[in-house]
C-alpha cells in the first residue's frame, strides 16, 4: 500500500468515526469533545489534511495506540471491570461502529504510517517523557470538571475514572498504569526512530 492511499485510508476511517461519534452523541455533542480519543483523532485528522512536525506526528501516533490498546484491554473487554461497549450505558450500533473505527482500525494504521515516515531526525528520551505531559493536564481537567461543574452519573467520562465509584485511590493507580503505557509507547518510538529503514534494492528509499 503506497503512502498516500495509506494516508487516504486513515482520513476517511477518522472522518467516518468521528461523524458516527457525533451523530450517537448528538444530545451532547459539546461534552464528547471532552473525550481524550476524539480530541485526539481531531488533532490526527488535522495533522493528516494541514501537514504538522515528525514530534507532533509521533506524539499523536502515541496517543491513537493508548486509546486502541485502552478500548481493546479495558473499554471493550467484558471481563476489565470498566467495559463501556455494549452495556446498558453504551449508545447503541451506530457508537459501537464508530469506536471501532476510532479505536481498532485508525490505530494500527496510523502506526503503519509512522513506520514508514519515520522523524528525520530521532526523539531523545525526553521527549518520550515529555509525551505524558498533555496526558495528566487532560486528566486533571477531568477530575475538576467532575468534582466541581457536573452532577451527570457519567461526568468522569470513563469508568476507570469514576471516582465517586472507585475513590482517588484507585484513579491514581489506573492513572499510573496508563502513564506507563503512554511511556512505553513513547520510549518505542523514540528506538524506532533510531532504526530508520535502510534503502530498498535499486537504491529506492523504504517507504
Amino acid at each position: 500500500m503506497s503512502g498516500r492511499i495509506l494516508r487516504g485510508s486513515i482520513v476517511v476511517v477518522l472522518a467516518v468515526g468521528l461523524a458516527l461519534a457525533f451523530v450517537a452523541a448528538r444530545e451532547e455533542p459539546v461534552e464528547l469533545l471532552c473525550y481524550f480519543t476524539i480530541q485526539v483523532d481531531l488533532a490526527y485528522l488535522a495533522v493528516l489534511l494541514l501537514g504538522g512536525g515528525d514530534r507532533l506526528r509521533t506524539a499523536l501516533t502515541v496517543y491513537l495506540l493508548v486509546t486502541g490498546l485502552v478500548f481493546v484491554l479495558v473499554l471493550a473487554n467484558p471481563w476489565s471491570g470498566y467495559a463501556m461497549v455494549a452495556t446498558a450505558d453504551a449508545r447503541g450500533p451506530v457508537s459501537d461502529a464508530g469506536n471501532l473505527l476510532l479505536h481498532a482500525v485508525a490505530p494500527p494504521l496510523a502506526a503503519a504510517d509512522w513506520l514508514a515516515r519515520r522523524p528525520r531526525l530521532a526523539p531523545t528520551t525526553a521527549y518520550a517523557v515529555g509525551l505524558l505531559g498533555y496526558p495528566l493536564v487532560w486528566l486533571a481537567l477531568i477530575l475538576v470538571r467532575g468534582a466541581a461543574f457536573s452532577r451527570a452519573e457519567d461526568r468522569y467520562l470513563y469508568p476507570f475514572l469514576d471516582v465517586p465509584r472507585l475513590g482517588y485511590p484507585t484513579i491514581a493507580v489506573n492513572a499510573l498504569v496508563f502513564a506507563v503505557l503512554v511511556l512505553l509507547l513513547g520510549l518505542g518510538a523514540v528506538r524506532l526512530s533510531r532504526h530508520r529503514p535502510g534503502p530498498l534494492p535499486g537504491g529506492s528509499p523504504a517507504a
